[in-house]
């Protein structure tokens, strides 16, 4: 077996989240800043399984056993480690590039590791002129006026770029990188005229990815009359891809976990800076001058399970908070927002009102359905063309969410706001995700304004898969209940487990009903041959949706013996009932925060307390 290359073992390595892949294999429940189960690899009964968000790691305090995303499917599923790391590889997506496969690779990791290198040099250095030099006095008056101060400049290794290059790059030629790493870090840039450095009497902010390489910066103008653009960003490098990159976020990871899998989003590096510095939030990220983008909520994904956007209270803040709302619904975040008043963002308020005051517009912060729809209504009033097309604009926004129990729960909440009909709020959302799936590649792709995502992000498709997978647009599995996976996992691994699945249909229709991936589970139920023999997934896949497809694609396959099928088959069919159980009694829970009349609201606990007691029973 070929060996993996050490850029794309550690690519593969950062696309996992532990939470998701554990959560494939075992049902977890969330324990403080943690996850807890019962553990996999040995009897019990009392969970001492722990998953940890943020440091990307497991442990069962019972057994003892730990370690990462790659040791748990070595575990689990009894692979070494090469495969283990292909098969997380084809989990999440990520092409497998081997040494032999491309002999220019060695190349391009020594080119990373030197550009990498030449920017913590470039970032010393102008660290170092920012404390000292007297040419940045004007940087260092500017920073006076935002309340930074020496602790925060060195906090986050601010720095000044000088109008002349001269002295570093002959620093740099001494450390041994020549003009041509100098240019392949952006530092310096190539016209007809000669050389010219890209960064001249520029505050400087270094731009570092979650493993704290700096990779690129960004740099702040002076003198605003030598240079119409107030901000210059280093340019698509082999080490800074700015669409996958957020500011801050080495430093927010463990902060998002202790604040219960949480994320600040802010619109610039100095928000961010005044969030984590005078706000005590931080957890706080911002992206890099573009729109936020799929790739930056996957990211983020990979350490938060909910987002408040920090945005300012203008209108523009306002379309730029729903963008990004998108962005993060799609990528299964929920999605809060934080009131500030036209005009201020953190860094202002923190500035001129204190820390307090911002952690509070937090502390308070509303869903963002439920704040759109509170200020919507306020204009429509009792127009009922208005809120007719109210319905539709909020269903397109509640289709966004990935979660398909959590968007029926908020499409509930919708109609018990709006006051129309569930079932026709629900109509509309379920019209408004099949348009999205139909959206041409352009228009899914004008939410980002001037980015684009790099070609090396796309999907690898297997070629079983190939047909039913649009390759000329990205897409996401769809979410998968464990429990349903369980269920997959047997009718493709076992023909007897199939026929007992086949004929306890009835049985699968409330799960199917209440939990995420029901429809793919009803859709192979309907393909899947009624014969003795076990239904080929590949096939099937040929006839399923491309979201669907990828999610089959996931579901593990074993050679499992006759012998104990049957407790299987009822041990699967039972948590998939559990499970179903507990969404309803959620969903019932949620519609007990609307409207309701004092009827309905007994009415409902009435069910919720049915419910549960069937589940107690079980």
């Amino acid at each position: 077996m070929a060996r993996i290359i050490p850029e794309c073992e550690a690519r593969i390595k950062e696309s996992a989240n532990i939470v998701d892949l554990v959560g494939r294999y075992v049902q977890l429940r969330r324990a403080g800043y943690s996850w807890k189960a019962c553990c996999p690899f040995h009897n019990e009964k009392t969970p001492s399984f722990h998953v940890n968000p943020a440091r990307q790691s497991f442990h069962c305090f019972g057994c003892g056993v730990g370690g990462d995303a790659i040791k748990f499917l070595m575990m689990y599923e009894n692979l070494d480690y090469p495969t283990a790391l292909r098969r997380l590889a084809d989990i999440n997506g990520i092409p497998v590039i081997e040494e032999e496969d491309d002999p220019e690779m060695a190349q391009k990791r020594k080119l990373r590791s030197a550009v990498v290198q030449v920017n913590e040099l470039a970032a010393e250095y102008y660290h170092k002129l920012l404390c000292r030099s007297k040419g940045a006095a004007d940087a260092r008056e500017y920073l006076r006026t935002r309340g930074i101060d020496l602790r925060i400049v060195k906090a986050w290794q601010l720095g000044w770029a000088p109008p002349e290059f001269r002295e570093f790059s002959d620093l740099a030629h001494v450390r041994g990188f020549d003009d041509r790493i100098l240019q392949e870090s952006y530092l310096i840039g190539k016209n007809s005229r000669g050389s010219y450095p890209v960064f001249r009497d520029r505050l400087m902010f270094p731009i570092r990815n979650v493993r704290g390489e700096v990779v690129g910066f960004s740099g702040r103008i002076m003198q605003s009359d030598r240079d119409p653009r107030k901000y210059v960003n280093t340019a698509e490098t082999i080490a800074f891809h700015k669409g996958e990159l957020l500011f801050g976020l080495h430093k927010a990871t463990s902060a998002m976990a202790k604040a219960n899998s949480t994320a600040l989003i802010c619109e610039g590096q100095l928000d961010v800076i005044a969030c984590h510095e005078r706000a005590d939030l931080h957890y706080a990220v911002a992206g890099l001058g573009t729109a936020f983008t799929d790739d930056h909520a996957k990211l983020l994904a990979k350490y938060a399970r909910k987002a408040v956007l920090c945005y300012d209270g203008d209108n523009a803040g306002k379309v730029a908070a729903e963008k990004t709302y998108r962005k993060l619904a799609a990528a299964g975040i929920s999605v809060y927002r934080a009131s500030l008043p036209a005009g201020e963002d953190p860094d202002s308020i923190t500035r001129e009102r204190g820390g307090e005051i911002l952690r509070q517009a937090v502390k308070n912060a509303q869903p963002f359905l439920e704040q759109c729809i509170t200020e919507e209504l306020a204009v429509c009033q009792d127009d009922a063309p208005s809120l007719a097309a109210l319905v539709e604009r909020m269903a397109d926004l509640a289709a966004e969410i990935h979660s398909p129990v959590q968007r029926d729960i908020a499409t509930a909440d919708l109609a018990t706001r709006l006051g129309v009909g569930l079932e026709r709020m629900r109509e509309s959302v379920n019209r408004a995700v099949h348009e999205h799936k139909r959206r041409p590649v352009h228009e899914a792709n004008e939410l980002r304004d001037d980015y684009s995502v790099d070609d090396s992000c796309e999907m690898d498709v297997p070629k079983a898969f190939s047909s039913s997978v649009d390759t000329q647009r990205k897409v996401s599995a769809i979410a998968l209940h464990p429990a349903l996976s369980a269920i997959l996992n047997l009718m493709f691994s076992n023909a007897r487990a199939h026929n007992m699945l086949m004929e306890r249909v009835e049985d699968l229709q409330e799960p199917i009903r209440h939990l995420p991936g029901g429809a793919l589970l009803q859709h192979v139920l309907e393909l899947a041959p009624a014969s003795d023999t076990k239904p080929d997934a590949a096939d099937i896949a040929q006839k399923l949706t491309e979201e669907e497809a990828l999610a089959l694609r996931s579901v593990p396959t074993y050679d499992l013996s006759d012998q104990l099928m049957e407790s299987y088959v009822d041990e699967v069919c039972a948590q998939a009932m559990n499970a179903s159980l507990e969404a309803q009694i959620d969903l019932l829970r949620t519609r007990l925060r609307g409207d309701l009349s004092s009827e309905e609201c007994k009415s409902t606990i009435e069910k919720i307390n049915t419910l549960t007691s069937i589940a107690n029973k079980k």
